[in-house]
């Protein structure tokens, strides 16, 4: 028989725990879910704060920024008021171009109108600017003022960041350059009087500019901007009674097309008279704007007492280079070319039967010279340093050429080493017989400049069709300075030339001819396009024009305030 224990009940002290258990997880899971809330909460409202505080920092800092660019603005207002008086009274470079530095900004913080604000981003900027330093040279001036920027950013009205910045400010106005220029002519025709016109043929890359007006057939292009002191421009009219006229175009029969715009009546610009600085610079001497004497010349060519003979010298003091090159006569070759795998500069020179071969080996900072034209076997003399970029002929160049072309594909070797910037500069007539390039153009190390200041640059009969030439050319003779082809009126078309640098030119030399309708017959047509790698040949000439620089704004101490 089973015993069936009954059921025991609980006592009246226990009954509800379970109730009581349940609330108390109840309570308990709220509390913690409410504690998970308000953390949750907390964190994303730092976490907007936080992002608020820093676009209001953001916003600071672009308040900072415009209120340079308001400065930078302002201060090239004013400089190009002063240049405008400076020009009136003379353009005299011993004078300042601002006559009172100290005065030339309000003191003080400037007022409103010179203030940076912005609703988006919300920024408020102020600034003070005075003077600090400046210098005068016949080259350049410079004016370095210093400025104080306070600039407060908000967002949403919510979050607020205040910022201080000091910093400079540089006005400046230097001596432009010869090499900004494309084409420069003094006068635009020939010096033997002959007319000469930009047609349809012509590719034009760069600045153009002469003192003279220039003259338009057909429809040439050009892609930057065309200036001329001259009031008008003449026009080819299909070769009817040309027309004068102070206008961009003749109608629907000449239209060139100036992508940069054509401004005439503008101020001229002088043209060098001389290499002198060039010949005292390659000689080892401190140019000084004068020619240096006879006796300097034979005594840095080592024949202190007269005699030397004509033909090439490396400028040395019997260990070191001391100077640059120099063809005592008229060489009758130089030819430029290049170890492009060690980057070795090369020179042949001869002047009659005198031959000199040159290695400039910049590694080794050595100079190796052979007295014959070629660089087999030793060296003759061995000197430490590398020449000054500058090789001077005194009497003029009649073969100037980079190496041979590949005769099998017809590739252009390079004449221009890397890192070598060189000036071949005469007073006497530089005939170019062949191709003239820099290796590794693109890399910007190397530039090349050719100066006749008182002959002529020629390209020769013996230049190759389709020229390739890397060089800034500058021909300055007073009665025959012209970049021209030889025999441009005679033969078959011979391509183009390919330049890939400037031309200055005391008149506009010919390069070919023309039909009626503006196509070649005979010579090279021109393909120009500016050297815009900022690479200025050595010793290469200022113009006698100041033109101002934009002003710059640079910050040397940034601090939240």
């Amino acid at each position: 028989m089973r015993l069936i224990a009954p059921p025991v009940r609980p006592s009246a002290s226990e009954r509800g725990i379970v109730l009581v258990a349940a609330l108390l997880f109840v309570l308990l899971s709220s509390v913690l879910v409410l504690t998970m809330m308000v953390t949750t909460t907390g964190e994303r409202t730092q976490s907007s704060n936080a992002q608020t505080a820093k676009l209001a920092l953001y916003a600071a800092d672009a308040g900072v920024r415009a209120q340079q660019q308001v400065l930078a603005n302002l201060a090239k207002a004013k400089i190009d008021s002063c240049f405008a008086a400076w020009v009136a009274a003379g353009s005299m470079p011993s004078q300042p171009i601002v006559a009172s530095p100290t005065t030339l900004f309000p003191a003080g913080t400037l007022g409103p109108a010179y203030s940076a604000n912005s609703a988006n981003p919300a920024f408020s900027a102020s600034g003070s600017i005075n003077y600090s330093t400046g210098g005068v040279s016949p080259a350049s001036q410079s004016y370095d003022y210093m400025y104080t920027i306070v600039s407060s950013g908000s967002l949403n009205a919510t979050g607020g960041r205040r910022v201080q910045s000091h910093g400079m400010l540089r006005l400046s106005a230097s001596r432009g350059s010869f090499s900004d220029f494309l084409v420069l002519t003094d006068q635009f025709k020939m010096a033997n009087n002959g007319t000469v016109w930009f047609t349809s043929s012509d590719l034009f890359d760069g600045r153009m500019h002469t003192n003279d007006g220039f003259r338009f057939a057909f429809q040439p292009e050009f892609q930057d901007r065309v200036t001329q002191g001259g009031a008008n421009a003449t026009f080819y009219n299909n070769g009817d009674t040309p027309v004068v006229a102070d206008a961009n175009n003749n109608g629907s029969i000449d239209m060139p097309k100036f992508y940069g715009g054509y401004l005439r009546s503008q101020p001229t610009i002088a043209l060098p008279t001389n290499a002198n600085d060039p010949q005292s610079f390659s000689l080892g001497l401190t140019p000084n704007g004068t020619a240096p004497t006879t006796t300097q010349v034979n005594t840095a060519l080592g024949y202190p007492s007269g005699g030397a003979p004509s033909k090439g010298y490396v400028i040395n003091d019997g260990t070191n280079v001391t100077g640059g090159l120099y063809v005592l006569g008229t060489a009758t070759t130089v030819k430029v070319y290049a170890d492009t795998t060690n980057d070795r500069q090369y020179y042949r020179i001869s002047v009659g039967p005198n031959h000199m071969s040159i290695e400039i080996d910049p590694a080794a900072n050595k100079t190796r010279v052979w007295n014959k034209p070629n660089t087999t076997g030793s060296p003759d003399n061995v000197y430490t340093g590398v020449p000054r970029g500058v090789l001077f002929a005194s009497g003029g160049i009649s073969n100037l050429a980079g190496p041979d072309r590949d005769v099998v594909t017809g590739d252009v070797p390079a004449a221009m080493a890397e890192n070598q910037r060189q000036l071949i500069a005469s007073p006497g007539d530089i005939v170019i017989q062949g191709d003239l390039t820099c290796d590794v153009y693109d890399a910007a190390t190397n530039v090349l400049g050719i100066w006749s200041s008182g002959g002529s640059v020629r390209i020769g009969n013996s230049a190759p069709d389709n020229l390739h030439l890397d060089a800034f050319v500058m021909a300055c003779g007073a009665t025959d300075g012209e970049f021209r082809v030889d025999n441009y009126n005679s033969g078959l078309p011979r391509g183009t030339v390919n330049l890939r640098g400037g031309v200055v030119a005391r008149f506009y030399g010919a390069f070919y001819t023309w039909d009626v309708d503006g196509n070649p017959v005979t010579g090279f047509t021109r393909h120009f396009q500016y050297d815009r790698r900022g690479l200025i040949p050595p010793l290469y000439p200022t113009t006698n024009r100041f033109e101002t620089d934009n002003p710059t704004a640079r910050t040397l101490v940034w601090k939240e305030i």
